[in-house]
């Protein structure tokens, strides 16, 4: 029988048949695409921490990497890459394929103070690495020989005063001890006296020994210095009380604004894919949450953070100018 549709309408209908039925083809893979599963790593993470084996940022490396590695379905594997302050581990970073397969610890000296200082002697570029997110934030720690005899800020203040040119030690110039020291002095109008070591150890050593009044430490080595009556703690550098050393008021007490955290963040190559940051951001921040983990950096005096990456980008942005305004002020650009 003799279709009674004209030609014009019977091609309509072709046509409209078949996009019907290559539209039910394409369905089951536009569903498919939609819930495709999350990323994955095909190898081993390696984790590079610019830092010496055994130090807080090595301890915090592989205190994250096994529930990282859980989460991720493959080893991540921490690598020491020492020099340079951290230097030599960001440029190794930087040259490393976007895709998740390489991250690195990152903290204030190379990502604020470091660029501040060295412009464009840097070994890589900031703008080379993509904010992951921040790991943990701990207080340095004012913390003053024994047999000196004080007690408290207002103490502390005084003897400074009555001493022009106070020394004081540090791990080397323009580490965060180091410009601890530098912003107290300028906000306070008093002489400080910098005297840069090789390492904290030294320092330690040094003002044990009454060779220098005076040190910034890290919590974690304060505390147990602290308490075990070596030296005398007299105050946090960060804005609030730690609960390690609840009993330490902070320099803000007498220097209004006084905030500076030490920090440890994680940062891949600049490129990574949208959904391998956000892999990895969740990775991180799972392991942060993790009551184990938790436990442990409230032991060390670290509180933990893993925000999103464009907030730790904002909070890059805050510690550059933060930390390069002190750089400029102390005159440590290098020309």
């Amino acid at each position: 029988m003799k279709s009674k549709l004209s030609p014009s309408l019977t091609r309509r209908h072709a046509l409209s048949a078949f996009a019907a039925g290559l539209a039910g083809a394409l369905a089951p893979a536009a569903l498919a695409q939609g819930s495709a599963a999350p990323w994955r790593p095909s190898k081993p993470v390696r984790f590079i921490v610019g830092f010496s084996a055994g130090g807080s940022a090595d301890v915090l490396a592989r205190l994250l990497a096994e529930p990282m590695s859980k989460y991720l379905g493959h080893a991540v594997v921490v690598e020491n890459i020492v020099g340079a302050g951290a230097g030599i581990a960001m440029a190794a970073l930087t040259r490393a394929a976007p895709d998740g397969h390489t991250i690195a610890m990152g903290a204030p000296g190379t990502h604020a103070i470091n660029p501040a200082i060295l412009g464009a002697k840097l070994p890589y570029k900031v703008q080379d690495t993509a904010a992951i997110t921040q790991l943990v934030t701990q207080p340095n720690v004012l913390i003053v020989n024994k047999d000196l005899g004080i007690n408290n800020l207002a103490q502390l203040v005084a003897w400074v005063k009555a001493n022009p040119n106070a020394s004081y030690g540090s791990a080397g110039v323009g580490t965060s001890n180091h410009l601890c020291g530098e912003w107290l002095s300028d906000r306070l109008g008093l002489k400080l006296t910098h005297v840069a070591y090789k390492g904290a150890a030294q320092v330690i050593t040094d003002l044990l020994g009454g060779h220098i009044p005076m040190t910034f430490d890290n919590i974690t080595t304060a505390a147990n210095l602290s308490k075990e009556g070596k030296v005398k703690a007299i105050a946090v550098t960060t804005a609030k009380r730690s609960s390690l050393l609840p009993e330490l008021p902070p320099l803000a007490e007498i220097v209004p604004g006084y905030d500076l955290a030490s920090w440890q963040g994680l940062f891949a190559p600049r490129g990574l894919p949208a959904p391998v940051l956000d892999e990895l951001y969740k990775a991180t921040a799972q392991a942060l949450n993790a009551p184990e983990v938790r436990q442990r950096l409230a032991g060390f005096g670290s509180e933990p953070v893993g925000q999103p990456p464009s907030q730790f980008a904002a909070f890059l942005s805050a510690e550059t100018k933060r930390w390069g305004d002190i750089v400029r002020a102390a005159d440590l650009v290098e020309k």
